[in-house]
């Protein structure tokens, strides 16, 4: 979120934190699966590509629609200039479906490719509005609510993911089999809940390699703290002036 928001009362100002730090895994998940299709269909051809389908697919239904329908009904008692907001809310939410069901029902590479890049295009123009647009309406304005907007996440809604040997949305590669996920492009406000997001979207033995500009060790007692043991991390190159880390799932 590039603009100070100030939310209504203390209760909307945690929900606010709860929500931005939502929208950025999700952002962070979506990244990681849309990389994934894209390259297991440029690598293997239909069977990985029909397998990381049904992963976005999986993702868009348990995770970002859920997420979008919940923003829509929030705003659905605007009125004034926010009535134009709730009408954009609800646009995303069915571009989402939409979006969804057609990669859902697609065969070919070609096709899983095409359909996968029109589910991210929607996903992301959800994930900006709602950061930008819909959650500052719903934090300012008294008589909506950020309070208890969020779904409750569903176990699945992270499914596990083919590694991308070809490249995620976020740069090229220096280690074999690695994504790279450049964290110096990432607002500092949700760059660890993006990275979080990456993460997530990873199976057993697949990993990224994360690229900053100072030396991480906050991150990495964070990710010790919410994930213990599940990432095996290595130094690949220690500074002074850049550090990438290779991150592995166990």
């Amino acid at each position: 979120m590039n603009n100070l928001v100030l939310a209504s009362s203390s209760a909307e100002a945690a929900a606010l934190e709860d929500v931005k730090t939502r929208l950025a895994e999700a952002g962070g998940t979506l990244g990681t699966l849309g990389g994934n299709l894209v390259s297991a269909a440029a690598a293997a051809g239909g069977e990985l590509a029909a397998e990381d389908q049904l992963k976005l697919v999986d993702f868009a239904e348990k995770e970002l629609q859920p997420l979008a329908a919940a923003f829509a009904e929030a705003l659905s008692g605007a009125t004034g200039p926010d009535a134009v907001v709730a009408a954009l809310a609800n646009g995303d939410s069915a571009r989402l479906v939409e979006a969804t069901k057609t990669l859902e029902s697609r065969e070919t590479p070609v096709q899983i490719v095409h359909a996968g890049a029109r589910l991210q295009e929607a996903a992301a123009a959800f994930l900006d509005h709602a950061t930008e647009l819909v959650v500052p309406v719903l934090a300012q304005n008294p008589t909506l609510t950020l309070s208890g907007i969020l779904p409750e996440r569903s176990a699945e809604a992270a499914p596990a993911a083919v590694p991308a040997t070809g490249g995620c949305a976020c740069g090229g590669h220096d280690e074999p089999g690695l994504s790279e996920l450049d964290t110096r492009v990432i607002p500092h406000a949700i760059r660890h809940a993006t990275i979080f997001g990456a993460l997530e979207g990873l199976s057993a033995g697949k990993g990224i390699l994360l690229i900053a500009n100072h030396n991480p060790l906050p991150l990495l007692a964070q990710l010790e703290q919410r994930s213990a043991g599940k990432f095996a991390v290595e130094y690949v190159e220690n500074g002074p002036e850049t550090w990438k880390l290779s991150m592995v799932r166990n």
